[in-house]
C-alpha cells in the first residue's frame, strides 16, 4: 500500500483498515471519532488497486454520492484490505492533520520563587585509612546542613556517585529534591537548573522550559496531541483503551514520546541539555492525566464517573519514559472530580478567582469544557461535553485552526454581502471554530436563520441553496478555495453549533442555579484555552454561549492551564495551593441535575428560548433587523 503525497508504503495485512495502516506507517489522517465511522473526516482517494479493498460500507454509502465513488473517494476507517495487491491511497489536503494555530501564553500571576529542586555544590574530604566512610555517606554528611530532612540518594544518582566524585576531584554538585533526596550528582560546581511544565490538552500539547534560578521561560514548544489519531474526544480514546489491554500503554507512550519531542525542541532552542531538567509539572483533564500516568481512565466515563486518582502525584520521570534527568520527578497537579482535572485547578491558580471578592465565571473552552463559578467564599465546577464542533468536527467543511482555515466571517445585514478572513491569508480550505461561531451569529443577525436555528426560506440571499440532502449557505465558492469545492455551512452544521454552545451555557446556568446567582451579578467571565482566545466575544454572546453580561466584563486569559503548571513548577507553595484548591471546589455533576435536559433544550435556541435571559442580545438583534 502506497500513501501519496507522502510516498510512504507498507505491506498491509488482510482485514487491516487504511486508517490503521496509515497510523502504522506514520501518515496522519484526520480521524475525529477515532475510526468509528461517524465523523466522515478521514476521506481518502483510491488512485489504484481498488479491487484489493473491501466493498463500500453502509456508512460510506450514506456519506458519498455515486460521483464521489467514481472519483475514488472512501473513508479510511471503513475501507479494509480484502486481497493482496498494490493499492495507491491519496490523502487529500482536507484530510491531513495540519499544524494547528496554537496559543501558548496565558494570564499568569507572579509567585515567590521556591522550586522543588535546588543545586548544592560541596567539597568532600578524600577517603583515608583514618576515614573510610562510603562515598555516599561522605556526600550525605556534607549535604545534611543544606537539607531539612535526612538526605537520601536516588538509585540512578547512586550508581554514578563513585565516578562523579573522583572525576570532580571530590567537588560535586548535588541536585536535591524538596524532601532531601539527591536526584542527581555532577562533577565540579555546576549551575544549570531547569524545569519543564506541560499542558496536556485533548487537542494540543504545550511545553515550557523554565530556568528555575530566575523563574524565566527560556523556550516554548507545542504540537498536536498524537492521540487525536485514536479519537478526537476523551470518550473516544477511553473507548479505544477499553478495546484491548495494550491500548492504554500505546496512548501513554504516544504522549511520552511527544513530550520528549517538546523537551528536545525547547532545549535545542535554548541550548540546554535535557539532562539539566530536574523537575517537571503537568496539567490536564482527568482523562489526559490518567492516560499519561498509565492509570486506566475507564471508569471516569461510566456512572458515577469516579476518577482513579485525584490527589497530586510525584512520579519518577523514568517511570513515565520522560527524557529528562533520570532521577527527576514529574508532579501531576490534582484533579477535582469527574472530568474536571488538573487543568481546571491550574486555571483557577492562574486567574486567582478563588481569592477574589468579585463573583467570576471561568470557562476553559475545548472538546471537554471546564466551567468554574465563584470567588473567595466558594467555588463550584462542572465539565460539559461541548464536543469537537469548535475544532471543526461534525461540520461539513470544518477543520482545525491551521493555514487556510477561514477564521472570521461577517455579513452586512443590509446588503447581505459576505466577507471572510483566513489564517495566514491563504486560499480557504475550510472553517475553523471561530468562523463557525461567527457565521452562526452573522446569519442570525441577518435573518438568514431564525431563533430555532432553521434556515429562513424567504431570505433574499443567493448564497442560500437547497440540495438533495439539506439546505446550505455558501461561504466561499469553488473557484475561491484550495479544495476545489464550495465551502458551506449546512443546516446540520448549525445544529452542531447549537448543541455545542448549549452544553456550555447549560453548564454555566446550572452552576449559577446552584449558587443562586443571576447573570447581572457576575462581575467577570474568563474565557480560557486556545480556542477561547480566538473567538469573537460578541458572536459568542449573540448565539448564547455564555451568560448575557456586558462585553467589557469578558476577559480572554489564554492558556491558563499552562500558566498554572508553570506556577507549580516555580513554587512548592503554589503546589500546596493547588492541592487546597482541588479540595475546596465543589463538583456538580450535570447529569444528576433534574433540570439538565430542560435547561439544555432551552439553550439550543439562539440565543435562548427564554429571551429575557439575553436582554442585551435581543436589543442588538432588534436594532440590526430594524436597520436592515
Amino acid at each position: 500500500m502506497v500513501f501519496q503525497p507522502h510516498g510512504k508504503r507498507l505491506k498491509a495485512s488482510e482485514g487491516k483498515t487504511i486508517l490503521e495502516a496509515a497510523r502504522e506507517v506514520g501518515v496522519d489522517i484526520t480521524s475525529i471519532c477515532g475510526g468509528r465511522g461517524v465523523c466522515g473526516k478521514c476521506r481518502i482517494i483510491i488512485r489504484g488497486g481498488e479491487e484489493c479493498l473491501s466493498a463500500p460500507s453502509k456508512t460510506e454509502r450514506h456519506t458519498f454520492s455515486d460521483d464521489d465513488f467514481s472519483s475514488g473517494f472512501r473513508l479510511a476507517c471503513q475501507t479494509a484490505v480484502a486481497f493482496e495487491g498494490k493499492t495507491v491511497v491519496e490523502v487529500p489536503s482536507e484530510s491531513r492533520v495540519n499544524q494547528q494555530k496554537l496559543l501558548l501564553k496565558g494570564l499568569e500571576r507572579s509567585v515567590e520563587l521556591s522550586p522543588a529542586v535546588k543545586k548544592v555544590a560541596v567539597h568532600l574530604k578524600k577517603p583515608s585509612l583514618l576515614d573510610t566512610r562510603s562515598d555516599v555517606d561522605r556526600l550525605l554528611d556534607a549535604l545534611r546542613p543544606n537539607t531539612s530532612w535526612g538526605p537520601q540518594v536516588d538509585y540512578e544518582a547512586l550508581k554514578k556517585a563513585p565516578l562523579v566524585l573522583r572525576k570532580g576531584d571530590w567537588t560535586v554538585t548535588a541536585t536535591v529534591w524538596k524532601d532531601g533526596e539527591v536526584i542527581s550528582v555532577e562533577p565540579g560546581a555546576t549551575k544549570g537548573c531547569y524545569g519543564f511544565a506541560v499542558d496536556i490538552g485533548t487537542t494540543k500539547l504545550a511545553g515550557y522550559l523554565v530556568d528555575l534560578t530566575s523563574g524565566k521561560i527560556v523556550a516554548m514548544a507545542s504540537m498536536m496531541n498524537p492521540q487525536i489519531a485514536y479519537g478526537e474526544d476523551v470518550i473516544s480514546r477511553i473507548r479505544y483503551i477499553m478495546e484491548a489491554d495494550m491500548n492504554l500503554s500505546r496512548l501513554q507512550q504516544a504522549i511520552a514520546e511527544s513530550i520528549n519531542n517538546l523537551i528536545n525542541e525547547a532545549c535545542e532552542t535554548a541550548s540546554v541539555p535535557p539532562s539539566e531538567i530536574y523537575d517537571m509539572t503537568v496539567a490536564g483533564n482527568t482523562a489526559m492525566h490518567h492516560i499519561f500516568l498509565g492509570v486506566p481512565p475507564n471508569y471516569v466515563a461510566l456512572l458515577p464517573y469516579p476518577a482513579a486518582l485525584q490527589s497530586p502525584m510525584d512520579i519518577k520521570a523514568r517511570e513515565l519514559s520522560v527524557g529528562i534527568s533520570p532521577g527527576a520527578y514529574v508532579h501531576a497537579l490534582p484533579a477535582i472530580a469527574g472530568f474536571v482535572g488538573g487543568d481546571a485547578v491550574a486555571d483557577i491558580l492562574a486567574t486567582k478567582i478563588h481569592e477574589a471578592d468579585d463573583l467570576s465565571l471561568m470557562i476553559d473552552i475545548g472538546t471537554n469544557t471546564e466551567i468554574v463559578l465563584g470567588n473567595k467564599d466558594g467555588l463550584v465546577a462542572c465539565s460539559c461535553a461541548s464536543g469537537p464542533a469548535f475544532e471543526g468536527a461534525h461540520i461539513r467543511n470544518g477543520m482545525r485552526a491551521a493555514t487556510g482555515a477561514i477564521e472570521r466571517v461577517w455579513i452586512d445585514p443590509k446588503t447581505l454581502e459576505l466577507g471572510y478572513k483566513t489564517i495566514d491569508n491563504q486560499k480557504p480550505r475550510g472553517l475553523c471554530g471561530s468562523a463557525v461561531i461567527d457565521i452562526t451569529a452573522e446569519m442570525l443577525k441577518a435573518g438568514i436563520i431564525d431563533y430555532s436555528g432553521k434556515f429562513n426560506a424567504e431570505s433574499r440571499t443567493i448564497r442560500l441553496r437547497r440540495n438533495d440532502k439539506s439546505v446550505e449557505f455558501v461561504i466561499a465558492r469553488k473557484d475561491e478555495t484550495l479544495i476545489e469545492s464550495d465551502i458551506v455551512i449546512t443546516q446540520g452544521d448549525v445544529r452542531e453549533v447549537q448543541l455545542a454552545k448549549a452544553a456550555i451555557y447549560t453548564g454555566a446556568s446550572i452552576l449559577m442555579k446552584h449558587r443562586n446567582v443571576r447573570s447581572e451579578e457576575i462581575e467577570g467571565i474568563f474565557l480560557a484555552g486556545a480556542f477561547g482566545n480566538y473567538i469573537d466575544p460578541q458572536s459568542a454572546r449573540i448565539i448564547g454561549m455564555y451568560p448575557d453580561v456586558p462585553l467589557e466584563r469578558v476577559k480572554f486569559v489564554g492558556n491558563t492551564a499552562g500558566s498554572g503548571a508553570r506556577m507549580a513548577l516555580l513554587s512548592v507553595e503554589a503546589r500546596k495551593e493547588a492541592g487546597e484548591i482541588a479540595k475546596r471546589v465543589e463538583y456538580v455533576e450535570l447529569g444528576a441535575d433534574l433540570d439538565f435536559q430542560k435547561e439544555f433544550l432551552k439553550a439550543t435556541y439562539l440565543p435562548h428560548q427564554e429571551a429575557d435571559r439575553f436582554p442585551n442580545v435581543v436589543k442588538i438583534l432588534g436594532k440590526i433587523r430594524n436597520r436592515g
